[in-house]
């Protein structure tokens, strides 16, 4: 089996020379042989998104039914669904925004002819949903993922609400159906948790998450006037593009504003933005509206 998952690890990835990072083959190896429960900790770029759609593959192969993933965003959805096509694996979405698919996709489900849904935590929260389309394939779901599985946590820094309702799914499913969450920022105290709301089964797979294109640093700005006016001599002096977070939307807009009147191109972007302003059609999508928001109940927000 290893070399079959290594092969398609190459085909995802379009390279025949890829080789496994440290704990891929590991990771698939326990949730196809063994039908495990895994949280997977590995810095971004590791390639947690392999990891279940390799799994995936092999599973479909074997005759196990569709994948339930649950990425916290749209714009993952949409990356990943490209990402899934590319090892064969029939990937589709049932959220606000594609209700005209709905129907095709929910016949799809029962026919056994998808092997990847991705559904945003929010869909949790509809009987309707649950009843109509989660329900009856419960008992052939091949392998159940939770993307960004901090959301969960309470301790993690973009505690999700509606992320609980996966324990409740997670409870209703078959112990024998793989299940795997992932994430590249958890500390112990949030591992800690999500171990104790997904079950102590739970196998937890660690990697360092540091990252050597990254470097931090501390500047000590008191004041609001202080860090507005250090940004707008510092940004003309960096490279290329950037992100400023901000602690909420006024502040976002007040800091993008200023930066204009500075002769720096800066953006204001936050939740309830129109979509078409980050190059996306249509109003914001319910799950849309309520990303980012942190265990303080704040949101967080920036510019661009």
């Amino acid at each position: 089996m290893q070399t079959q998952v290594l092969r398609l690890l190459r085909q995802a990835l379009s390279d025949d020379t890829a080789a496994f990072r440290h704990g891929q083959w590991e990771a698939v190896s326990a949730l196809v042989q063994r039908t495990a429960r895994l949280l997977v900790v590995q810095r971004t770029g590791w390639g947690k998104s392999l990891v279940y759609f390799i799994a995936t593959r092999l599973l479909r192969d074997r005759g196990s039914g569709c994948t339930i993933l649950i990425p916290p965003l749209l714009s993952l959805m949409r990356n990943q669904i490209a990402a899934a096509r590319r090892l064969e694996v029939r990937a589709e979405t049932i959220n606000s925004t594609n209700q005209t698919e709905w129907r095709r996709i929910e016949s799809g489900l029962r026919r056994n002819e998808i092997d990847l849904l991705l559904i945003s935590p929010e869909r949790l929260a509809n009987d309707d949903f649950v009843n109509r389309c989660l329900l009856p394939i419960a008992n052939r779901v091949g392998l159940f993922v939770v993307d960004e599985a901090h959301c969960i946590s309470d301790w993690g820094h973009d505690f999700r609400p509606n992320y609980r309702r996966i324990v409740r799914i997670l409870r209703a499913l078959p112990r024998t159906i793989p299940v795997l969450a992932t994430t590249a920022t958890a500390n112990n105290r949030v591992v800690r948790d999500i171990v104790g709301q997904l079950g102590p089964n739970l196998e937890v797979q660690r990697g360092p998450l540091t990252r050597a294109s990254l470097s931090l640093q501390n500047i000590n700005l008191p004041s609001q006037a202080e860090r507005m006016a250090w940004l707008a001599s510092a940004l003309p002096e960096l490279p290329g593009s950037g992100i400023v977070y901000t602690l909420t939307v006024p502040d976002s807009k007040r800091l993008a504003h200023w930066l204009k009147s500075q002769g720096i191109d800066a953006e204001p972007y936050y939740g309830a933005l129109e979509t078409n302003r980050a190059g996306n059609p249509g109003e914001p999508a319910p799950e849309q509206r309520d990303q980012g928001a942190g265990s303080d109940g704040r949101s967080r927000h920036g510019f661009r």
